[in-house]
């Protein structure tokens, strides 16, 4: 398939935990940002967990399956997918046969309301082949049948477009044993200035440190956005800890080198943020949880600006409970997510019954929410 695809976003998403009863109702995203409202504990990390979930599993053969069930709408260009899939505990066969105790009962892709290939249980069809091999059980078919020339589109979309999750460990560190394999088998890719593009699964640490080497001009985009946030900053760079045998994130300040372990939480979460805003891949999906933890109040009115205006290909999902996210993001790309025993819903604030400006959204939910004795 040599088509380049231009745009893919995930349009809506339903799921069930079939192990606990949660489900989460159907809710849609919006194609640029869409914030998820709500009280601890309603299920606004849940949803972020089912998409990511689900993307997981139609991209890694090392996916681990769960008693899940789900229904996504995803777009691709001018074409609409729809894809559910179920998965259970194995049962009436040999554990033996599979490398994990939950297999694919039921699974289903339409492409503009045609159907493309399902799986009920041990009958598998795919449109225009009349006999198949029989297909793994503790597979997706998204996966196994991704060369597929009716299939490619989407497997190549959904790996184009796989969630990137912020939320890093940012403590961590990139242990050297894998520094060195990354260098041995990228790095001639990287001398030879082959599309920085490849690299954006990278750790955060790896794509900062082939920037500075290879890519000066992704490099001086992101220092440059560093600085808008942190003056005293006068150089970024990524050096071998010996203490930690790894490669750990660097900056110099008034002339001198501080390691990633002696700087603030804050300005290290900046710079993670940053960097995987200027070397994301065409069309990701970027999930947030809680965007405002361990970010400083001047830091989280400059990201959120970035955010929202720096890069158009992408799709916000995030989550937040401070005042001034909610009240940067219009109205108009809010969810309120609120939840009743294990059924998770989701609404938007006109329907919930906020028409007042979206500066003033926060405070008028809050009062909702004390009227109703939520808090």
């Amino acid at each position: 398939m040599n088509k380049e695809v231009e745009n893919v976003k995930i349009n809506w998403i339903e799921f069930e935990n079939l192990k606990t009863g949660l489900k989460i109702n159907k809710i849609n995203f919006f194609d640029d940002i869409t914030l998820l409202v709500g009280l601890s504990g309603v299920g606004k990390t849940q949803i972020l967990d089912a998409i990511r979930y689900s993307l997981n599993i139609a991209t890694s053969k090392r996916a681990k399956l769960l008693p899940y069930c789900a229904h996504l709408g995803i777009s691709v260009d001018n074409d609409r997918f729809e894809w559910s899939y179920r998965i259970e505990n194995v049962t009436n066969v040999a554990i033996q046969e599979y490398s994990q105790p939950y297999i694919f009962t039921y699974e289903k892709l339409l492409c503009n309301g045609n159907v493309v290939f399902e799986r009920i249980k041990d009958n598998v069809s795919i449109t225009g082949y009349d006999k198949i091999p029989q297909p793994k059980k503790d597979e997706s078919l998204l996966l196994q049948y991704a060369e597929d020339e009716k299939l490619n589109i989407l497997s190549k979309s959904i790996r184009q477009m796989y969630a990137v999750e912020i939320e890093l460990a940012i403590r961590g560190a990139l242990n050297r044993e894998s520094f060195v394999s990354i260098m041995e088998n990228f790095g001639p890719l990287a001398e030879k200035n082959i599309d920085f593009g490849i690299f954006h699964h990278f750790p955060t640490v790896m794509k900062l440190y082939l920037a500075k080497k290879y890519y000066m001009n992704v490099y001086v985009q992101i220092f440059e956005k560093v600085k808008e946030l942190f003056m005293e900053i006068e150089d970024i760079d990524v050096v071998e800890d010996s203490y930690q045998d790894a490669y750990v994130l660097s900056i110099k300040v008034y002339g001198k080198q501080l390691l990633q372990k002696d700087i603030s939480n804050g300005m290290l979460k900046s710079i993670y943020y940053i960097t995987e805003l200027c070397t994301m891949s065409q069309n990701s999906l970027v999930l947030i949880d809680e965007f405002e933890n361990g970010l400083g109040v001047n830091c989280i009115d400059v990201l959120t600006d970035v955010f929202l205006s720096e890069r158009q290909d992408l799709q916000f999902i995030i989550t937040s409970h401070h005042p001034k996210i909610i009240n940067h993001i219009s109205m108009n790309k809010w969810k309120i997510i609120d939840r009743d025993v294990n059924i998770v819903t989701n609404c938007t604030p006109t329907e919930y019954g906020l028409t007042n400006s979206y500066h003033d959204g926060y405070f008028n939910l809050i009062n909702r929410w004390e009227y109703e004795g939520k808090i």
